[in-house]
């Protein structure tokens, strides 16, 4: 098959975020499909809302040391990418894009977040023909979202932008979901204690519903916290002290079960390169409501009755959308129900898998 042969270059775990997790699930699951794959790995360790905008000695050290391994393009079909969406983060592929031009071997670009655009259109001369060397060579680009695939066929006319949204791990629902019957309010956040992920502002309302309320909570917080964010977070933890049933970094197991202990996922981001967060993905396939922002590709996929939308950088506002959930609360669970059937079946692994094959098969 032409496509049998295929590499894929972008972040892999252990660090854990949506690009290392995608990856990761496309490399194990086109080996089952009989693929021969191999990866250059990308990813240098760690975690901030600002990404990119600066280069320093540090990163460019970090990152000469994964060219060594672009001898790995060699006697591929075809290169699969997930770079950044800074320039920074984007220009560093340009060795693999050359590489690939050079072997005339094809290569595409899946662009998982929301920035690419915003960041090409700011800029100029030299660095802007880079961009557009890179993206015009590929054989296309690939959108986490349809909102987000028309941004790119406006700033990128002459490439083809193809649509694969995110997905969830089958895992997560291996048992038929049923209406959670807890009663009392139990918050999930379940996503790397970022800024721009609007941990802040989530901690921030809770205190303002412990303080002005007689509301009964519960809260759940995983993920890796961005450096210089601990003191903080910690913190404004104290003044939720016995509220906190789980604070630290989830395995598959752990997560799973904070899901379905959970009523009410909340993700207030407005973090720049957000695209669609699996975490979103995986709160509704387990019968959560959702409270999050339209950040990045999120309005996309915010169609259902179990979604609340709240205001950026806004604790005072998303408090009040909390309150409004809390007292909807029994009323929802239901819809949850069918919520969860309908992304189930929308965002299915498999689903995710066959328009990936389809498109390196193109």
């Amino acid at each position: 098959m032409p496509d049998k042969k295929i590499l894929i270059i972008g972040p892999f775990p252990p660090i854990i975020n949506g690009v290392t997790v995608s990856n990761d699930f496309l490399m194990r699951s086109l080996i089952l499909q009989g693929k021969k794959m191999s990866k250059i790995n990308t990813e240098t360790g760690s975690i901030a809302s600002k990404q990119g905008d600066k280069i320093s000695l540090m990163k460019i050290i970090s990152f000469l040391t994964v060219y060594v391994y672009i001898y790995k393009i060699i006697g591929k079909n075809k290169v699969y990418m997930t770079p950044g969406q800074t320039f920074w983060g984007f220009a560093k592929y340009a060795p693999f894009v050359m590489f690939c031009k050079m072997l005339g071997i094809p290569y595409f670009i899946h662009i998982h977040g929301g920035y690419l655009c915003k960041s090409y259109l700011n800029l100029r001369g030299t660095k802007k023909k880079v961009f557009d060397k890179m993206i015009n060579g590929s054989r296309g680009l690939i959108a986490l979202s349809e909102g987000l695939a028309e941004e790119m066929r406006q700033t990128f006319s002459n490439v083809d932008i193809y649509v694969i949204e995110n997905f969830y791990d089958i895992k997560l629902i291996e048992e038929p979901l049923s209406e959670k019957q807890n009663e009392k309010v139990r918050f999930l956040f379940l996503s790397n204690l970022m800024l721009g992920k609007g941990i802040l502002d989530f901690l921030d309302a809770l205190i303002i519903l412990q303080n002005t309320t007689n509301i009964d909570f519960e809260i759940a917080i995983a993920g890796n916290t961005e450096k210089g964010m601990s003191k903080i977070i910690n913190n404004k933890l104290i003044s939720l002290k016995g509220k906190i049933i789980f604070f630290g970094i989830a395995d598959f197991t752990k997560k799973k079960e904070l899901l379905y202990w959970s009523n009410i996922f909340v993700l207030p981001t407005w973090y720049a390169m957000e695209g669609q967060p699996l975490s979103i993905i995986e709160a509704y396939v387990t019968g959560n409501i959702v409270v999050s922002t339209w950040q990045g590709g999120i309005k996309d996929i915010s169609d259902y009755d179990t979604f609340f939308r709240a205001k950026q950088q806004n604790a005072e506002d998303l408090s009040t959308v909390l309150i409004h959930v809390i007292g909807e609360l029994k009323s929802l669970m239901p819809k949850t129900i069918d919520t969860a059937k309908k992304t189930q079946m929308r965002f299915a692994p498999e689903l995710f898998i066959s328009k990936i094959q389809a498109i390196l098969a193109s």
